[in-house]
């Protein structure tokens, strides 16, 4: 990966081979965060007539299926892409263009793209720290990366480690638990207020849910990438308390553990002309979600 980095606000992180998107709705980007944790859908159809082998060793050990899938994202260990966002809320329906930088477990910076390519938003979550900002606000909100502290300044309980694992495809810990759900027809996978359903075919996640305190947040993955290991690059999200559907789209030029990308470009947190404000200062206005964007 070229790593051709300018300050935030004037000018986006580049990706070499990756097109960054226009930005339209800036202000459902923590809705675009909060989504962020899930995947798949649990749909019953006759697969088990047609691979009745295979449907019998998920019944039988859907744990060892879902480890021996599950390790398919094993030499996934970072990612760059841009993500084309339709947003709709109530009556509204806008376009939201991101570009995003993942590394296991728990690295992410999200971009939010202006037509000038400009960053008109920054999530960030290093090694030592956690860093929000908006255009506008002459704040970039910075704190220990200590449990709990993104949810809190997000405004929703979500973990960077969910955000990771959503957009990677891979969905949960690797120490969840896997049992047969006989109704869904699928090996469902348990971790962490979070409930997966994974096809012993495909070998691909299908649905997520996701509890938080605010209410379940609902996310199927809809087309997936024909690489291996797989990333999802169509899914929809609904996160009901908020009243946000969102319908995710992965570009092409998507980047598998691009190089240079490591923890150290996740602990750069500098916004030209912004000023350090502590980050449980937006928590305690009820975090950037319950906020809003733009003051």
């Amino acid at each position: 990966m070229g790593n051709a980095r300018h300050g935030r606000g004037g000018g986006a992180r580049a990706v070499s081979t990756g097109p960054s998107w226009v930005l339209a709705w800036l202000a459902l980007l923590p809705g675009l965060l909060v989504v962020l944790a899930a995947t798949g859908c649990a749909r019953p159809d006759n697969w088990v007539q047609t691979y009745p082998d295979i449907a019998a060793r998920a019944r039988r050990d859907p744990q060892s299926v879902f480890a021996e899938m599950y390790a398919r994202w094993d030499d996934l260990h970072g990612m760059v892409g841009s993500y084309q966002v339709r947003a709709r809320r109530g009556l509204s329906s806008r376009t939201i263009d991101t570009q995003i930088y993942l590394l296991r477990d728990a690295f992410v910076e999200i971009q939010v793209i202006a037509p000038t390519f400009t960053s008109e938003g920054y999530l960030g979550v290093g090694t030592k720290e956690v860093g929000l900002w908006i255009a506008g606000d002459p704040c970039l909100y910075r704190g220990p990366n200590e449990p709990g502290a993104f949810g809190r300044a997000l405004g929703i309980p979500l973990t960077p480690a969910n955000i990771v694992a959503t957009l990677m495809g891979y969905a949960v810990p690797g120490n969840a638990t896997a049992t047969w759900d006989q109704r869904a027809r699928r090996i469902r996978v348990t971790a962490e207020g979070v409930t997966a359903w994974l096809h012993p075919v495909s070998g691909r996640f299908e649905r997520v849910l996701v509890n938080t305190s605010s209410g379940p947040i609902d996310i199927e993955y809809r087309e997936w990438s024909g690489n291996n290991p797989p990333v999802p690059v169509r899914m929809d999200i609904d996160v009901a308390a908020e009243g946000i559907t969102l319908q995710l789209r992965l570009a092409p030029a998507w980047i598998a553990n691009p190089e240079g990308l490591d923890r150290a470009f996740f602990d750069d947190m500098s916004v030209a002309g912004a000023v350090d404000c502590p980050l449980e200062q937006l928590a305690l206005e009820g975090g950037l979600l319950r906020r809003g964007l733009g003051r």
